[in-house]
């Protein structure tokens, strides 16, 4: 059977949502960028972290896009 630190560890880790990797202001660029800054926002004040408020729009993991640019030109 598992120790009660153990499960209240598991139970506490679950609550706290983890890092972020972008802060709101951030992430509200990069929705802009997008066009998506009102869904983001709606998102987070719902209680997703800006990772996921990202990710729920399909724009996290963000890469710019000038480094991936195949053409060269900027």
């Amino acid at each position: 059977m598992r120790s009660l630190k153990t499960l209240l560890w598991r139970w506490w880790y679950r609550l706290c949502p983890a890092p972020s990797r972008y802060t709101r202001p951030e992430a509200l660029k990069i929705a802009r960028r997008y066009h998506l800054e009102y869904e983001v926002i709606k998102a987070m004040d719902h209680g997703c972290t800006p990772d996921e408020a990202l990710q729920e729009w399909d724009i996290f993991p963000f890469e710019n896009e000038t480094k991936s640019n195949s053409h060269g030109d900027r």
